[in-house]
């Protein structure tokens, strides 16, 4: 709490980030490498965060890398490759 941003790492600024974007409690949230820069277990409290966020109400839309950690969730998978959309579901298949 004390701690100056110059002196956080990568991973407690992006902490930081998340909490100022969702502490209004919006409706809808757009995250762009919400993971980045935090280590494994804090990427799954993260997506697990934003899952019950869902619940509550909010739409969720993420954009990562980290396919096989948002497969991991279950919900539905929108990729892009070659310039096209295409929709996978939970398990990895194409649809």
């Amino acid at each position: 709490m004390e701690a100056k941003p110059p002196t956080l790492s990568g991973g407690e600024k992006q902490r930081v980030a998340l909490a100022r974007a969702l502490v209004s409690k919006p409706d809808l949230i757009l995250a762009d490498e919400p993971t980045g820069n935090v280590d494994p277990v804090m990427s799954e409290r993260i997506m697990k965060l934003f899952v019950e966020l869902n619940k509550l109400g909010a739409a969720v839309i993420v954009a990562t890398h980290d396919l096989h950690l948002v497969q991991t969730l279950g919900k539905p998978v929108l990729r892009i490759s070659d310039g096209r959309l295409s929709r996978s579901s939970s398990l990895g298949g194409v649809e």
